[in-house]
């Protein structure tokens, strides 16, 4: 028999950043192979190649935070099933691209790059969490299983205004900085792992900053997880 558990996230770690910028820093690095990029344009991801990318940033993330997580937070921790779970960032940074084209706006200032990373955050991450619970209540196979300590769960939901809120934060500072490379000429590679790593680790960095400070006085903006833990 499977019990459910709520799990109220206090504070986020600074390990995060390490894993963030991880994440970015390969996505980074591949996307002006997938991409086209035109100086002084917004950069065209078709939503196609958010698939491969996705796969492979959040398997990155998944094997940063396997190997992290046990030796920073003093318990093991261990994803299961990685190379099927990171099917979760494909389709995720699918619908990023998918919707960065929808609010495209007609100037490419940075305001306007931090609108459209925000909104088009909110709006796949909304739909990727429904999504999620739609999906695993018959395919379990597919939910985010792990093991904390000697505990085996599986994440049934999360809340779903609070990282929409916090992962629009975290797009509207990384974007601008991730456009850059369209401004590179040579050796896109090296520059979009450095881009990426730079904008993982500060967009990262704000957000656990201002997260952990309103979570002191405003517990109702903590992060809070439905889980099921297997006997």
């Amino acid at each position: 028999m499977e019990e459910h558990l709520k799990i109220e996230i206090e504070k986020l770690p600074w390990s995060l950043v390490l894993i963030a910028a991880g994440l970015e820093g390969i996505t980074v690095s591949i996307l002006p192979y997938a991409a086209t990029l035109q100086s002084g344009q917004p950069i065209s991801k078709p939503p196609e190649t958010g698939l491969l990318l996705g796969y492979i940033g959040m398997l990155t993330a998944i094997v940063l935070a396997n190997l992290l997580a046990g030796r920073l937070l003093g318990r093991s921790f261990n994803i299961h099933r990685p190379l099927i779970v990171s099917i979760w960032g494909g389709i995720f940074l699918a619908l990023i691209f998918l919707f960065q084209a929808v609010f495209r706006f007609s100037s490419d200032n940075t305001l306007d790059v931090m609108l459209r990373a925000a909104f088009s955050l909110a709006a796949s991450t909304l739909v990727l969490l429904l999504l999620y619970r739609w999906t695993v209540q018959s395919f379990r196979f597919v939910a985010v299983d792990f093991t904390w300590g000697v505990a085996s769960m599986r994440v049934v939901k999360a809340s779903t205004w609070v990282l929409v809120v916090y992962l629009a934060v975290y797009e509207a500072i990384a974007l601008p900085i991730i456009e850059v490379v369209r401004e590179v000429e040579q050796y896109r590679f090296f520059a979009g792992l450095g881009l990426g790593l730079l904008a993982g680790a500060l967009a990262c960095a704000a957000v656990i900053a201002i997260y952990n400070a309103l979570s002191r006085s405003f517990p109702q903006t903590r992060l809070t997880f439905v889980v099921e833990r297997k006997r």
